[in-house]
């Protein structure tokens, strides 16, 4: 199973509002029967950017069960391609497209009907390695190190998937080597529920700063449409 992350941005005469009922009530219903091959689609609206940071107007997460089914058969037909090229148009200014291989690292039951919004708050995190270290250096250090981590001293998250960038599709976007997204049941849990303790805290701290150059949290509201 491959997962391709597109940071979307909406065409510049529309609101986020507009942008966001084109987007859920528009492309997603479209997307659902012209696109066969998708096994998984999360559309999150970006709700809070970082300082900083790009403008991303929502994430997609689109999963599918090889880049060729992507690349080759994403569409059901000639005329699935055009609907789909049509309303992209209306709403979309352009996409940054990373291939990724993603990583449950905990997850509950699901329990939130399809196409509604998920309960609870969302950051979804981009992130770029420090500049001494190469990518697979990152990579190993983030999910050998950093994971067991931030499972042990974030009790307050309920869900949490990291995803690693292999490779950047086009020639456009920020040079990320992950996305990592962190759910939590409410907003009290994230306020205070973030960190186990203060020595928690100190821990996962210092070891962001091991291995981690750039990183923001984008909270998003998360729908979970396949």
């Amino acid at each position: 199973m491959v997962k391709l992350i597109f940071c979307c941005r909406r065409r510049p005469e529309l609101t986020p509002a507009r942008y966001a009922e084109l987007l859920l009530e528009g492309h997603v219903p479209l997307a659902l029967r012209h696109h066969p091959t998708m096994r998984r689609y999360v559309v999150n609206v970006v709700e809070q950017v970082p300082a900083g940071f790009p403008a991303y107007d929502s994430v997609g997460e689109l999963s599918f069960d090889t880049l060729e089914d992507y690349e080759q058969r994403l569409y059901d037909s000639d005329e699935g391609r055009r609907a789909i090229g049509r309303d992209v148009a209306r709403f979309l200014a352009g996409a940054d497209t990373y291939l990724t291989t993603e990583h449950v690292q905990r997850a509950p039951a699901p329990a939130t009907p399809r196409g509604a919004r998920s309960p609870g708050i969302k950051m979804l995190c981009p992130l770029r390695r420090r500049p001494d270290m190469t990518h697979e250096a990152f990579v190993a250090h983030w999910l050998g190190t950093h994971v067991p981590l931030a499972l042990r001293h974030h009790p307050g998250m309920s869900r949490y998937v990291t995803s690693v960038v292999e490779r950047r599709l086009g020639d456009t976007g920020e040079e990320w080597d992950g996305f990592a997204a962190l759910h939590f049941p409410s907003d009290e849990a994230w306020r205070t529920g973030l960190f186990d303790s203060p020595e928690g805290e100190r821990v996962v701290r210092e070891d962001i700063a091991r291995f981690i150059g750039t990183t923001g949290p984008y909270r998003v509201a998360e729908y979970v449409q396949r």
